[in-house]
């Protein structure tokens, strides 16, 4: 127990340290990108994973704080989509808040498990929020189209990396 609440403080603490982030930096860690994948979304980028599932579902992950903006801004857009796919049975998803390690797609489960912290640790190396992991295979750090302040390609992005992913688990 002690050790998940000295890891949260480190990630928080990092997180002030860094700040949350706006747009999409380059080179944030040193994840393989996938140059030869067929499909580009536009503002993610694309690793060699395989796609991380559960139950033979593709799993979508929003990782933000109750205290960032850029998080703020995309938080419904992103929860509204994830809960129609997931409503659907087609994908698994979360959405935690890293400060007060919730996920508020399923209020009242527990707490952050490990397992997501290190795929956080994983996409977002120095801790910047909003981070979103789609699959494992599609990542993005800060918002796309937050400067246009246009949360409909926000949502068309989603919802075409979302599609993408249900056909790729599917071809398995």
């Amino acid at each position: 127990m002690e050790s998940k609440i000295l890891i949260v403080g480190v990630l928080i603490a990092l997180m002030l340290f860094f700040g949350c982030t706006q747009t999409n930096p380059n080179g944030d860690n040193n994840l393989p990108i996938d140059t030869n994948a067929s499909y580009k979304p536009q503002t993610f980028k694309v690793v060699e994973n395989s796609i991380c599932t559960f139950e033979e579902k593709p799993v979508i992950r929003l990782y933000s704080t109750t205290w960032c903006p850029h998080c703020e801004w995309v938080a419904e857009t992103f929860d509204s989509v994830a809960k129609e796919y997931v409503d659907g049975g087609k994908i698994i998803a979360y959405h935690w808040e890293l400060d007060t390690n919730d996920n508020t797609l399923t209020p009242g489960s527990d707490i952050l498990p490990q397992s997501e912290l290190n795929i956080f640790s994983q996409f977002s190396s120095k801790g910047s929020i909003p981070t979103f992991v789609f699959g494992c295979k599609y990542y993005r750090i800060g918002n796309g189209y937050e400067a246009g302040k246009d949360l409909a390609l926000e949502e068309a992005e989603f919802r075409e990396i979302i599609e993408q992913l249900i056909k790729e688990t599917n071809k398995n």
